[in-house]
């Protein structure tokens, strides 16, 4: 039997329940939180700290955007290196993917990029994805699970990424492999990439082939999150969600796909 508390963490203005769980579910000492969306994820405490400061930084952030007048985007890219990305890169195209959805959208709009939004380290340990979902969750979803703070979340798809590397309709992989070779000149890290055929060959599939929020596991869950805000919310008044710089269909933004870093 799980034995269940409740703690209200204060920084962070959000009620969330944490279970006890079984060792073979999520090992001590991570514990599982639970958020206004019902989600759940194995989290370490301790981390609790930074990620209440780093929360309450989106906050002010998003409040302030919010007095000025603005309508908020949140811009969903993938940061991780996984499936042959390169996480310098990837929090580039984020940043890119603001430049233009505001140039595009015009003054009135604020958009929310979350790789400048990085959790520190504590003891030598760097954060998991759990550990940045909770804090996602609680931004995006607000302490109601109904997401009052943004308008738009925004999932970069091809698209976004062939616009960064400058990629028109014809020759992308050639355009990807061009890309590396010319950066691997001044940055060692991707000079090992371009210098090793099979990480060569992962990084132009995924950036010519993949290229989206699709194959992020925190993107995954941050589609489920404006699924489960959209469940709250009446149907003039629901979140939008665009993949790819385009609106999703009704059906689409009701639909949860498979989880992420999300505990089930």
């Amino acid at each position: 039997m799980r034995s269940r508390l409740t703690l209200v963490t204060a920084a962070a203005g959000l009620l969330l329940t944490v279970a006890a769980a079984d060792a073979a579910d999520c090992p001590a000492p991570r514990t599982v939180a639970t958020t206004s969306v019902g989600m759940r994820y194995c989290v370490d405490p301790a981390f609790d700290a930074v990620v209440a400061a780093q929360l309450g930084a989106i906050r002010a952030d998003v409040r302030a955007q919010r007095q000025a007048g603005k309508l908020v985007i949140y811009a969903s890219t993938p940061i991780s290196p996984r499936g042959g990305g390169h996480e310098k890169t990837n929090i580039a195209i984020g940043a890119a993917v603001k430049a233009r959805l505001e140039k595009e959208l015009g003054a009135a709009v604020w958009v929310l990029d979350p790789g400048r939004y990085q959790l520190a380290a504590v003891n030598g340990r760097a954060p998991g994805g759990e550990e940045y979902m909770v804090m996602w969750t609680a931004a995006l979803a607000g302490a109601d699970g109904q997401g009052a703070d943004f308008d738009v979340m925004h999932f970069t798809g091809p698209g976004d990424m062939r616009a960064f590397f400058g990629c028109g309709r014809e020759d992308v992989t050639g355009c990807a492999e061009r890309y590396l070779t010319a950066r691997a000149a001044a940055d060692p890290e991707l000079q090992r990439i371009a210098g090793d055929p099979a990480r060569r060959r992962a990084f132009v599939r995924f950036y010519a082939l993949r290229a989206s929020s699709a194959f992020s596991k925190g993107a995954h869950d941050e589609w489920n999150i404006a699924v489960r805000i959209n469940r709250r919310r009446p149907l003039g008044e629901q979140l939008a969600v665009w993949f790819d710089g385009r609106p999703a269909s009704p059906a689409e933004m009701e639909v949860e796909v498979s989880p992420g870093y999300e505990f089930r």
